[in-house]
């Protein structure tokens, strides 16, 4: 893997998120190949677990129900439960 360059400030917002007394829930979103699934990565390097929830590609026919169906098959993967329905 190439080294990693830039992003400093991002990568201080989400280490400074462990540091908080109560849980956070972060969404990582932007121009595709701008660097978001890297900093993900060297921000996971501190953990002995992570998990990772990634959307569909931006397709002509994908609904927002579409995105929401395959986050729900995500969650249920990761934590080896039953796919769950959210509404939103």
């Amino acid at each position: 893997m190439s080294k990693f360059v830039g992003r400093q400030a991002e990568l201080g917002r989400l280490v400074e998120t462990t540091r908080k007394k109560s849980a956070s829930f972060v969404i990582v979103k932007g121009r595709r190949r701008v660097g978001k699934s890297r900093l993900i990565q060297e921000f996971a390097k501190q953990f002995d677990h992570y998990y990772v929830f990634a959307g569909l590609p931006p397709e002509k026919n994908t609904t927002a129900m579409d995105q929401l169906g395959e986050f729900c098959r995500q969650i249920a993967r990761q934590f080896h439960t039953a796919p769950a329905q959210y509404q939103d």
